[in-house]
């Protein structure tokens, strides 16, 4: 009787001890789950594009390189578009807006090109003392920016990878978001306004680039629903996709190349993968004037949209800040010089509110 009596004794504290462990480690996740630390980044686009703007860049004095390096982002992201549209080409303007995009962020900075810093670079109508081929312009850029990058833009952001025989489109993880950037560049995806480059090559280079958009797209949702701790995905790319989305023209193709819509297949293809993903998805671009944050779909509610500041209209650097725990409002975006959220029209009210604050030197978008 008495070693009966031990024995239960003994399975009570043991019950007791292994049920304690057992909420103490439920206690634990439920606090780590709590208490997880948002993510944030930085994301300029469509600057400079004037002397003014350039100052504000000039790193270690200029108010928008004080105000990145005050606020230290894990990532800074520039969508493109370095330099106006008027501004010439050279070999000289490309390797010094290389130079402070560098300086603007030592090490982690994102860089995906705009259709100003190439395929714009050939144009009659911007009277440019030297015009360039502008797929030649795109291997220039190419090996300043991406294969040579001897200051190494994104050398302290772990685990970027870029897309094999496509070296500006990138991939990486920040905290529980899967990043991505997609080459997809103004002036209807470079399909329009080709002066001086070959049409066929010129074609040719937009349709193998759709080819690896769309590729670089299905491993990164491939990716991030085989990753369970991947709680978002972000997508970075130049061209407002949205601004001629309800046009009457076909999609561009092999077999449409003119009067087509150089987005809307890859588009349709974003919004297919969000469907399916469910988690938050996060697109983000510079090129129309606009500035604004919102979501363009009603019936993809996981779906969201920036259109970072630039283009003159508003001179700012958006700081984004995503939540797991907030289901209704993941991401937050605010200005870290006005430190006001970004507006959420992505109509015209914002922007000709904003005109009003414009010198007449300041014209609408070069």
């Amino acid at each position: 009787m008495p070693n009966r009596s031990v024995k239960r004794i003994g399975f009570l504290v043991s019950l007791v001890l292994s049920s304690s462990l057992i909420l103490a480690d439920d206690s634990s996740s439920i606090s780590s789950a709590v208490t997880k630390t948002p993510i944030h980044f930085a994301v300029i686009s469509d600057i400079p594009y004037s002397d003014a703007e350039y100052a504000a860049l000039e790193h270690p004095d200029g108010v928008i390189a004080k105000a990145i390096k005050s606020l230290d982002p894990p990532l800074l992201i520039h969508l493109g578009d370095f330099k106006s549209a008027r501004e010439g080409c050279t070999d000289e303007l490309l390797k010094d807006r290389y130079r402070q995009i560098a300086q603007l962020h030592p090490h982690r900075t994102v860089y995906t090109p705009g259709d100003n810093d190439w395929t714009d670079c050939d144009r009659l109508t911007l009277n440019f003392s030297t015009r360039f081929d502008e797929l030649e312009r795109l291997e220039f850029l190419r090996q300043t920016f991406f294969n040579q990058d001897e200051l190494q833009l994104s050398k302290d952001i772990a685990g970027l990878i870029r897309q094999p025989n496509f070296v500006e489109n990138a991939r990486w993880k920040l905290g529980d978001i899967l990043f991505a950037t997609l080459h997809l560049p103004g002036t209807n995806n470079g399909r329009n306004q080709i002066e001086r480059s070959d049409k066929e090559d010129a074609f040719h280079a937009a349709d193998l680039r759709d080819q690896y958009n769309e590729a670089w797209l299905d491993q990164l949702f491939q990716a991030a629903q085989s990753n369970a701790s991947i709680e978002a995905v972000v997508i970075a790319f130049h061209a407002d996709i949205y601004e001629y989305e309800n046009d009457d023209k076909p999609a561009c193709s092999k077999a449409i190349r003119t009067s087509c819509n150089g987005y809307q297949k890859i588009r349709e293809h974003i919004k297919n993968l969000a469907v399916h993903f469910k988690k938050p998805v996060l697109t983000m671009h510079g090129d129309s004037l606009p500035y604004c944050f919102n979501q363009p779909y009603e019936d993809i509610p996981n779906l969201w949209r920036l259109n970072a500041a630039g283009d003159r209209v508003y001179m700012e650097v958006s700081h984004v800040v995503f939540d797991s725990a907030d289901k209704e409002n993941p991401f937050t975006v605010s200005g870290i010089l006005d430190r006001k959220p970004a507006p959420s029209s992505c109509g015209l009210g914002f922007l000709l509110q904003d005109l009003f604050s414009l010198s007449s030197s300041n014209p609408e978008k070069p």
